[in-house]
């Protein structure tokens, strides 16, 4: 890079290191030639330094940002977050969009909603990620479509982005199915938001429930949990120990022992992924917690005051917690591609879209299908972070004029907790674990994977304390 004007101005206006000017009287011209002579060896000087810094600028050519590709990553999911992971260590420039300032750990969300951890112990700041990364830049700005022909990326209130490799990764948004009323009185649970809002509904109730009684008979005890999958489990197990423990205490004059906590889903079993006998285990476990089940069922309206199930039921209810099902961030719309279920973009086998090989859709976002398997993968953060990653290397044997590989899923497993000390584990090879022992690795596998030593310290802390004391602060309703 060549000195800028006001370098050389910094130059002429010192002076020079071991150079003294004599203290001659002498007339106009002596002083003139003076400064004369100063100026051309000034001049000579920073020619010296120009010409160095332009040699230097040739060595290092490879590295300016003109002559780099630049890659576009559409969110800070697992998959947006490990790809820019992989590309910050390549020759190419990164920059990274989301809505949101943080990354999200969405396994423990339903534990923010649940007062167990805090919404910054499963929300890592992104730009706390980048220190260390000179070529990743990040913009927080909502993404509302993408144009494959001009190959940019339409930002609200900004100017259209231009990429060299797009890699699309703005996960999804909670699926309502068209029921009525679910999707103005349901409480979703899929964002650090949606937690948080849950949680604070929850204390309201229980706070109005208090002042008027009446309202216990209007169902204001009741949670009625829709969707049997791991967030519809780990949620109902988590309600059943704030219920009968901390809100027991809170609220003496209130007959906490009479709250129902009831999960509704479409399936003959809990889990459904999950192999036979952990579903069946899962099923014991979670009914010895009291939690009542309504399988094969499904919940057709929702209103303030209940839940109507298809079998003609209807529950009282104030709270409907929706963890049944996803959709694609709608920006997959923009993209003109014909859309998978839930309006998933399906993908090349190396994950790119059929006929832009320079962009690649990874997690949930993506109907990527298994190249070993042939089956399409679950929209799971394992699966996010493993082709984000893929489609990061991808890139770069583009970049460098090689061939892309197709994806293949390595399954480490699968987990889910269903309260103290009870837990279903799958591993590859058909292994499976019940019990304490599968609680606890539970714990320690989402404990690594949390991003931040300040976040694994804090929910260590937290887990540490609730099973010892039982007491969860983080039940608190903050006014914003």
């Amino acid at each position: 890079m060549a000195p800028s004007l006001g370098s050389i101005a910094l130059l002429r206006s010192q002076p020079t290191p071991g150079h003294r000017p004599h203290r001659e009287s002498g007339g106009i011209g002596r002083r003139a030639g003076f400064r004369f002579q100063a100026d051309i060896f000034l001049i000579a000087r920073a020619g010296r330094l120009l010409k160095a810094r332009v040699a230097r600028g040739n060595e290092c050519k490879e590295l300016t940002v003109s002559d780099r590709p630049h890659v576009v990553i559409l969110g800070c999911g697992f998959g947006g977050v490990g790809a820019c992971h992989r590309l910050s260590k390549a020759n190419v420039d990164i920059t990274l969009i989301d809505k949101n300032d943080y990354h999200t750990f969405q396994p423990l969300i339903y534990q923010v909603a649940t007062a167990e951890l805090d919404a910054s112990t499963v929300g890592h700041p992104i730009r706390d990620l980048l220190h260390k990364h000179d070529n990743v830049r990040f913009h927080k700005a909502i993404v509302s479509g993408v144009d494959l022909e001009k190959k940019t990326v339409q930002i609200e209130g900004s100017d259209p982005l231009k990429y060299d490799y797009l890699i699309i990764g703005l996960g999804a948004q909670v699926n309502f199915f068209g029921v009525p009323g679910a999707d103005e009185h349901a409480y979703p649970l899929y964002t650090i938001e949606h937690a948080v809002r849950l949680k604070k509904h929850i204390l309201e109730v229980l706070e109005a429930a208090d002042k008027d009684p009446s309202l216990v008979d209007d169902g204001a005890l009741n949670v009625v949990v829709v969707g049997g999958g791991p967030t519809g489990v780990e949620t109902a197990g988590a309600l059943t120990d704030l219920f009968s423990v901390e809100f027991a205490q809170d609220y003496p004059n209130l007959p906490i022992d009479k709250a129902r906590i009831i999960i509704v889903d479409a399936g003959p079993a809990l889990l459904g992924p999950f192999k036979p006998n952990l579903q069946e285990y899962t099923k014991q476990a979670i009914e010895a917690l009291g939690v009542e089940l309504h399988l094969q069922n499904q919940v057709v309206e929702v209103t303030p005051s209940h839940a109507v199930l298809k079998s003609g039921e209807t529950i009282p209810t104030h709270t409907v917690i929706w963890a049944a099902g996803l959709k694609a961030n709608p920006v997959a719309q923009s993209l003109g591609v014909e859309l998978g279920r839930g309006g998933r973009v399906p993908v090349e086998a190396d994950l790119s879209l059929a006929g832009h090989p320079e962009v690649f859709v990874v997690g949930d976002i993506s109907q990527a299908t298994d190249a070993k398997t042939g089956q399409v993968l679950p929209q799971l953060g394992s699966v996010g972070i493993q082709a984000g990653t893929h489609a990061a290397v991808n890139i770069m044997k583009s970049v460098d004029g090689k061939s892309t590989e197709p994806f293949c899923y390595h399954n480490k497993g699968t987990m889910a907790t269903i309260g103290r000390n009870a837990a279903v584990v799958e591993l590859p090879g058909g292994i499976t674990l019940t019990g304490e022992l599968a609680w606890l690795a539970w714990g320690a596998v989402h404990l690594a994977l949390l991003t931040g030593a300040e976040s694994r310290a804090s929910a260590l802390v937290d887990w540490s304390w609730e099973l010892f004391t039982h007491q969860r602060s983080k039940r608190i309703d903050i006014e914003l």
